[in-house]
């Protein structure tokens, strides 16, 4: 216990002059009684400022003050002191001073920079040495004396306990916490547990986690222990493809994640392949005719054009020639002398059709042109008429039965009367003409009857005895002619096969019922390649789709045939037990590591529970360790009051007990008394 034996004051506030000192010895309780202005609560100022540095009810001050003096100087004093005995339990004493700077300005009178006024010094042997700064809290054994003495051991007049004031339970504990020590150790350790409980958690959930992969994968039985030796010694099934970096993964000697379903994968797919060596004739047999048969567009074009395609130019010829007698016919059979005229293709007509009197046609046409030019006037028209009229002659002959004429519409009782009608009126229109007109006439009828009829006729017979080509037909043969090489590789191959076709080539362009002969045609051609195919082995296209198979000689085999044929299957069967017995030691590493993991989830279970359970313990000893702070611990407060004082005074003490809120015991570690 350490006691203030004595103060001496030296100007400060009204104590100016000589020192001023009290002395406290052997006092354990001191009253300070006079009037107002006295100088009671400088002595307690004092007390402050010299322990503290400052006085604390001035700082309400700030910054509404800005005195020219110091304001606890007695008379604007420059030499201000404060000095404080105190005696400890074995009587040995130490002397503070708080003394006023000297060389003090302007603005370091403010209020707000009171505490910068003021340095302490300690009397050692009868001088002032500058003091540390914190000599006090050592002196005192507190961390924060000047806190402390506000919060324990001084209360200004006609104000409660700072302490008391405070409104939260927490504050209150931390300030308590100062005197009796603090949890922050207690919490630093708490968050160490928890943060250890999240990290085994987390290591407990992947262990978890990895339990779960490893069930779900290789469906282990912790409990499993497979001892079995490898028998088969590693090699690839497929050398070509590990050279060339394609081999599949279950081909390697370590296979990685060697899970139930790629085991089951690994042997479907060597099944298939051991399937296709086995049945590797039949399957390169059945893929060579396969791919001629799908080729069925080649086939057709082969079938109908394979005798004509070669002479694509000449039927390309023959098609333009044939057009051009087409359309000079329908010229011709107008008999308009002008269109004819005209008709370029008219030149090339007389040889086309190798049909003579090619010159004489064109004089006598030239000829008939030069009459009907000169000849514009209204017999002209006669004899437009009369040409128009002589063609009903021949148009009756080939109707026997017609009696209405054809020319004028009139309505005959017979048809030799009607012909008879013609034959009159075709005399009257003659006897109308003139003799230029007569000449144009009987130019007319000769070219017609010597020239035009004979060309006519050629015409005639040269579209009935040849077939006018569509252009689907040009379009097919051109498409031939276009794939000629192709063409003459499929009948290269159908000879190297021996497959009869000849019959089935269409001999003429264009083929007659084009579609319908080139489709039956090309059906018998197919049927004769598949023939050559062969019976099929039992369940052959059950066991595995042609996709599949043409998969595995692509993938494994490149297509290569002898690699098919003369490939040894029991390389595969080497292959399947290797990979077995692979899977044998992977499920027992994998069958290791889950027992090793189940022990390792067990252990952090149980260091999960015991952390909780630590946690708990700590939490609530931190909790109760600052509820007695509030509740258990009993603090003296010395506190001066002017009211208390004077029921004291006036002999009516009384003392202040303050209830638990919870509704326990009445609580009475705080008592305020006047005694």
């Amino acid at each position: 216990m350490i006691f203030l034996t004595k103060i001496t004051l030296v100007n400060f506030k009204i104590f100016g002059g000589e020192p001023y000192s009290i002395d406290f010895e052997g006092n354990k309780l001191i009253l300070l009684d006079g009037p107002n202005g006295y100088g009671k609560t400088s002595v307690f100022d004092a007390v402050e400022l010299a322990l503290t540095g400052n006085i604390s009810r001035l700082i309400t001050l700030d910054n509404r003050q800005n005195p020219a003096d110091i304001v606890v100087a007695h008379r604007n004093a420059s030499s201000v002191e404060i000095l404080l005995e105190f005696k400890d339990e074995n009587s040995n004493t130490r002397i503070f001073q708080r003394k006023l700077k000297s060389n003090i300005t302007g603005p370091s009178k403010r209020i707000a920079r009171f505490a910068e006024l003021w340095e302490l010094n300690e009397i050692i042997d009868g001088s002032a040495e500058p003091a540390k700064k914190d000599v006090l809290e050592q002196f005192f054994d507190s961390k924060d004396f000047a806190r402390d003495f506000l919060l324990f051991h001084y209360v200004q007049q006609e104000e409660t306990s700072r302490f008391l004031k405070t409104n939260n339970e927490t504050q209150r504990a931390t300030e308590l916490a100062q005197l009796f020590g603090d949890t922050r150790e207690a919490d630093e350790n708490l968050e160490k547990l928890t943060s250890a409980q999240k990290k085994i958690n987390v290591a407990k959930k992947s262990i978890t986690n990895r339990i779960s992969e490893l069930q779900r994968l290789y469906h282990l039985d912790p409990e499993l222990a497979i001892t079995t030796e490898p028998t088969e010694s590693h090699q690839y099934a497929f050398p070509w493809l590990f050279e060339n970096n394609t081999s599949p993964y279950w081909d390697f000697e370590t296979i990685v994640e060697l899970t139930e379903q790629r085991l089951s994968a690994s042997l479907a797919e060597i099944e298939a392949i051991k399937w296709l060596v086995s049945h590797s004739d039949f399957y390169l047999r059945n893929r060579h005719y396969q791919s001629a048969l799908h080729q069925r567009n080649l086939l057709e074009l082969y079938v109908g054009y394979a005798n004509t395609h070669l002479n694509y130019h000449g039927y390309q010829h023959y098609s333009k020639t044939y057009q051009d007698v087409k359309n000079s016919y329908d010229i011709l059979q107008q008999e308009d002398i002008s269109d004819i005229l005209k008709n370029s293709r008219l030149e090339n007509l007389y040889t086309a059709l190798k049909l003579p009197g090619r010159a004489e046609f064109r004089d006598a046409l030239t000829l008939l042109n030069t009459l009907i030019s000169k000849n514009n006037g209204v017999s002209s028209v006669y004899t437009e008429i009369l040409n128009h009229h002589s063609k009903l002659s021949p148009a009756l002959d080939v109707t026997p039965t017609e009696t209405s004429c054809f020319f004028c519409g009139h309505e005959h009782n017979t048809h030799d009367a009607l012909k008879a009608a013609v034959e009159k009126h075709g005399d009257l229109l003659r006897s109308e003409l003139s003799d230029k007109d007569k000449a144009t006439v009987a130019a007319r009828e000769n070219f017609s009857k010597h020239h035009l009829a004979d060309l006519l006729n050629a015409c005639e017979v040269y579209l009935e005895i040849n077939v006018e080509p569509s252009q689907t037909d040009l379009n097919k043969l051109a498409e031939a002619f276009a794939s000629k090489d192709r063409l003459e590789n499929i009948r290269q191959w159908l000879i190297t096969e021996n497959i009869e076709h000849e019959d089935l080539l269409a001999e003429d362009f264009p083929v007659a019922a084009r579609d319908r002969y080139i489709a039956e045609a090309t059906d018998v051609l197919c049927e004769r390649i598949r023939a050559l195919i062969g019976a099929a082995p039992d369940n052959f296209y059950e066991t595995h789709t042609s996709s599949t198979l043409d998969r595995i000689f692509k993938d494994y085999f490149n297509k290569t045939a002898e690699r098919l044929t003369t490939y040894p299957i029991d390389l595969l069967t080497q292959k399947e037990t290797y990979i077995k017995e692979q899977y044998g030691n992977d499920i027992r590493a994998h069958a290791l590591e889950l027992q090793k993991l189940q022990k390792n989830d067990s252990l952090l279970e149980r260091a999960l529970s015991d952390t909780g359970d630590l946690i708990t313990i700590v939490r609530s000893q931190i909790r109760k360790y600052r509820k007695d702070l509030i509740t258990d611990i009993e603090i003296p407060f010395y506190i001066y009051s002017g009211k208390i004082l004077q029921s004291h005074q006036a002999g009516i003490g009384h003392g202040i007990f303050i209830k638990d809120p919870t509704g326990e015991d009445e609580l009475k570690n705080v008592r305020l008394v006047s005694d």
